[in-house]
């Protein structure tokens, strides 16, 4: 058997990745109430929108009901 030994440091590379995942984890992680807020923000005007096209829907269609009488009434 060969005899193995361990390194007792890491290369330079390994410790450049380290600490590159170390900072982006900390961005993230200082980042997360600024992105849950932005995410509720958009879901919240994601529902407005989709309300008001309800509400647009609806509209056109009476508006269409009281068209279509006011045309039936001419004839």
């Amino acid at each position: 058997m060969w005899p193995f030994t361990r390194r007792s440091h890491e290369s330079p590379e390994s410790e450049t990745a380290k600490r590159a995942a170390e900072k982006s984890l900390h961005e993230a992680q200082s980042r997360s109430p600024e992105s849950e807020a932005q995410f509720h923000e958009s879901r919240r005007v994601k529902e407005q929108l989709k309300a008001h096209n309800r509400a647009n829907a609806y509209s056109d269609f009476i508006e269409g009901i009281v068209l279509g009488r006011l045309n039936d009434s001419r004839s």
